[in-house]
C-alpha cells in the first residue's frame, strides 16, 4: 500500500471506527447494529416482495417512486397500494394474503397512513443517492439482493465502506471521500 493509500486508510479508521475495516460478509454493518437488519421487519402491513416483485414482476420503481429522482427511494403511500388493491381485495388461494390486504384496507378506510419499517439504512454520516446509482445503471439487486425471492426482506448484505469502495473501483466511480461522506 502506498503512503497516500495508508494515510487514507488511517484517516478512514479514525473517522469511522472499526466498521470501516470490516470486510464484506463479516459482522453486521453499523445500520444492522442499530437494528436496521432486524430479522424480517414486516411493519403493520406485512408486505410480501415475493408476491409483488416476484410473482407479479412489479419493478422496484413502481413502489419506490423517488429512487430515480432523489437521494431516497421512498416507500409507497396507501394511495399507491390502492391503485391495485381497490380491485384486488382477496386472494382465495392464499387466505393469509387476504388478511394482510384487509389490514391495509382497514387502515386506509380509517384515514390512517401506512407505517412501514425501514429495512435498509446507512449511517447518518454517509451521503447515498439512489438517483445517482440508478443513473449509473447499478441494478437494485446489487445492493439489496434479489428481494423478489423474499417474503420478508432482510438486509442480508452489509453496507460497509469496503464493499462500497470495491464497487466504486470496479465501476471507475469516484473514490473521493467527500463523494460519500458528509
Amino acid at each position: 500500500m502506498s503512503g497516500k493509500g495508508l494515510a487514507l486508510a488511517v484517516a478512514a479508521l479514525a473517522l469511522l471506527g472499526p466498521s470501516a475495516a470490516r470486510p464484506e460478509g463479516s459482522a453486521a454493518s453499523p445500520a444492522a447494529a442499530e437494528g436496521a437488519a432486524a430479522p424480517g421487519p414486516a411493519g403493520e402491513v406485512a408486505f410480501d416482495h415475493q408476491v409483488h416483485a416476484g410473482q407479479f414482476k412489479m419493478p422496484c420503481l413502481d413502489c419506490h417512486v423517488y429512487a430515480d429522482k432523489s437521494p431516497v427511494a421512498g416507500l409507497p403511500s396507501g394511495r399507491k397500494c390502492l391503485g391495485c388493491h381497490k380491485f384486488v381485495k382477496e386472494d382465495k388461494e392464499h387466505p393469509e394474503n387476504t388478511a394482510r390486504i384487509k389490514v391495509m384496507l382497514d387502515r386506509l378506510d380509517a384515514g390512517q397512513p401506512l407505517r412501514w419499517v425501514r429495512v435498509f439504512a446507512v449511517p447518518d454520516f454517509i451521503y447515498f443517492s439512489h438517483r445517482m446509482h440508478l443513473a449509473a445503471k447499478v441494478d437494485c439487486r446489487e445492493c439489496h439482493g434479489d428481494v423478489a425471492t423474499e417474503s420478508v426482506v432482510r438486509q442480508d448484505r452489509p453496507f460497509t465502506m469496503g464493499r462500497c469502495l470495491k464497487c466504486h473501483e470496479e465501476r471507475r466511480a469516484s473514490r473521493e471521500c467527500l463523494a460519500c461522506h458528509k
